[in-house]
C-alpha cells in the first residue's frame, strides 16, 4: 500500500470497524451476543458495558444469557437492559439472567431495515468526510509549495479509489445484513 494511504486508511478502517459494530446490533431475529454487549450498565460509581460486567452467551438461537460476574451489580445489569429500550424481557435466576428473543414482526423488520440504511448513509458519510480532510490538508501543502500538482493529483485518485473500494464494502455489509433481516 502507498504510504500516503497509511493515514487515510486507518481512519477509514477505524469508520468500517464502527460501522460493522453498529450493524452486529441491530436485530436479526436470532440470538446474538452483539445485540446487547455495548449496553450501558451502571457499576462501581461508573458507566460500564456489559460485556465488561458480565459473559453473553447464546445456548440457543432464541435465547440469550448474561452470567454476572458479581451478583451485587445485578439489579443495575437489569435495569440497563431494560433502559436500552430493544424488546428485550430479562428474567434473573439468581447471577444468570435470560432473555427470550422473540421473533421479529414484519413491521419491526422494517423498522430495522431503516435503521440499517440510516447507518449505511452515516458510515459511507464519515468515509467521504475523511476523503474531503485529506483532500483538503494535501491542498494546504500543495498550496505552500510541499507537494507539486502532478502529486496531488496522484494522492487523490488513490485515496479516490480506496473510497469507492471501501464504501462498496459498506454497501456489501448492508445488502447481507438485509437479506438477514429479511429471512423469517
Amino acid at each position: 500500500m502507498d504510504p500516503v494511504l497509511t493515514d487515510p486508511n486507518a481512519k477509514i478502517d477505524a469508520a468500517l470497524h464502527h460501522f460493522k459494530m453498529e450493524i452486529a446490533g441491530i436485530r436479526a431475529g436470532r440470538a446474538n451476543p452483539a445485540l446487547i454487549e455495548n449496553i450501558p450498565v451502571e457499576a462501581y460509581g461508573g458507566k460500564m458495558k456489559l460485556n465488561e460486567v458480565g459473559n453473553i452467551s447464546a445456548p440457543q438461537p432464541s435465547l440469550l444469557t448474561v452470567t454476572v460476574w458479581d451478583a451485587s451489580i445485578l439489579q443495575n445489569v437489569i435495569k440497563g437492559i431494560q433502559e436500552a429500550n430493544i424488546g428485550l424481557n430479562p428474567s434473573n435466576e439468581g447471577t444468570l439472567i435470560r432473555l427470550a428473543i422473540p421473533p421479529l414482526t414484519q413491521e419491526r423488520r422494517e423498522e430495522f431495515i431503516k435503521l440499517l440504511h440510516q447507518k449505511i448513509e452515516e458510515a459511507s458519510v464519515s468515509i467521504r468526510q475523511i476523503r474531503q480532510d485529506f483532500r483538503n490538508e494535501w491542498k494546504k501543502e500543495q498550496e505552500a509549495g510541499q507537494l507539486g500538482e502532478d502529486e496531488f493529483f496522484r494522492r487523490e485518485k488513490i485515496l479516490q479509489e480506496l473510497i469507492d473500494k471501501k464504501i462498496l464494502e459498506i454497501e456489501q455489509l448492508g445488502k447481507a445484513k438485509e437479506e438477514e433481516l429479511t429471512q423469517i
